[in-house]
């Protein structure tokens, strides 16, 4: 593993030496004055003046002839002089750039900070859920690994991102990181349901390995539209009841969010029937409620709610580290 990080980021090195001339602005005052000072003597080498014997006299090159010499040009100084201190002087730049890497990691355009990503997508965190996937209506060719990288996406952006269009983006972007202008546009006809209903056939009949890389930005998208929804509960005082089921291995998980608005102080109250044991854990912006049981059965917990909050739900099932499915609550006025 050591190698293949040494690998990486010498060829960042190599890149970044290629295309250091057009920078010749320094990177601050993180690096030490010695390294600057020993960089800075290298760059004057081929301005410095050369001492000449007094009575060593040059002859201007046959080709010129009778012609006059530049004024720039100097038969002394050969640039072939320097290829001594070549190596020396890529040393001290890769010296000065690894201090760079090290202070300001380089970062990908979908992250926000440094993230350990492993040599192989473990998709057994996440196993218990996937099966309804299948359910969403999500053309069979889609790889279960392109599945569970989306179930992962979308269990965060559900919660981060309101915005239709941007949790899209959001959701798919780890898997076509180099196609921004695409996953807007694709964005924004996916968001759209009478696109989604005229489209699902023609989709449905494309194999996802084979898609081209617009099919397979729809193709995700589709797959991210259907999770959302599945992974979101919306609750009023006009609709106070919505249930999602979610398939497991073991049987149906059902989640009812109801928001009673009547009495002195609205409450959400959210009933879990486990198809074994498990727990809940429900979160608000200024309180957390738990409750868990060791066989299948109903957990049912109670929140004041307020319109327009929007709460988390966590649902876990079997073994304590086993990834929960989390759900979205909104609760709207009217």
């Amino acid at each position: 593993m050591n190698r293949d990080s040494d690998i990486a980021e010498d060829i960042l090195l190599r890149l970044l030496l290629e295309s250091f001339s057009a920078d010749d602005s320094p990177s601050g005052p993180r690096f030490s004055p010695a390294a600057d000072a020993e960089i800075t003597a290298l760059e004057e080498l081929g301005s410095a003046p050369t001492s000449i014997d007094s009575s060593f006299e040059v002859s201007p090159p046959a080709a010129l002839g009778n012609q006059a010499i530049d004024a720039d040009y100097n038969p002394v100084f050969d640039p072939g002089d320097l290829f001594p201190v070549q190596p020396h002087f890529e040393a001290l730049l890769k010296r000065r750039l690894r201090q760079e890497i090290s202070h300001r990691p380089p970062l990908f355009p979908w992250e926000q900070g440094l993230q350990d990503y492993p040599d192989n997508l473990n998709t057994g965190a996440v196993s218990i859920w996937l099966d309804h996937l299948r359910t969403l209506s999500v053309p069979s060719s889609v790889p279960e690994e392109v599945l569970a990288d989306l179930f992962n996406q979308c269990q965060q952006r559900v919660h981060d991102i309101s915005q239709t269009g941007r949790r899209l983006v959001a959701a798919v972007e780890s898997l076509f990181p180099d196609q921004p202008q695409t996953l807007e546009y694709v964005a924004g006809l996916v968001a759209r349901p009478a696109y989604r209903s005229a489209q699902a056939q023609t989709l449905n009949q494309l194999d996802y390995a084979t898609a081209s890389p617009q099919q397979q930005v729809a193709l995700a998208m589709l797959v991210a539209q259907g999770i959302f929804e599945a992974l979101s509960l919306t609750v009023s005082a006009a609709s106070p009841t919505q249930t999602q089921t979610w398939l497991t291995a073991t049987g149906d998980l059902t989640v009812q969010a109801t928001y009673r608005s009547a009495g002195p102080e609205p409450q959400l109250e959210v009933r879990a029937l486990l198809p074994t044991g498990g727990r809940l854990l429900l979160n608000s912006p200024g309180e957390t409620l738990g409750s868990e049981r060791s066989t299948s059965g109903e957990l049912v917990l109670q929140m004041a709610a307020e319109p327009g909050t929007a709460y988390r739900l966590e649902v876990g099932l079997g073994q304590a580290q086993a990834a929960p499915l989390s759900f979205q609550i909104l609760v709207v006025a009217g």
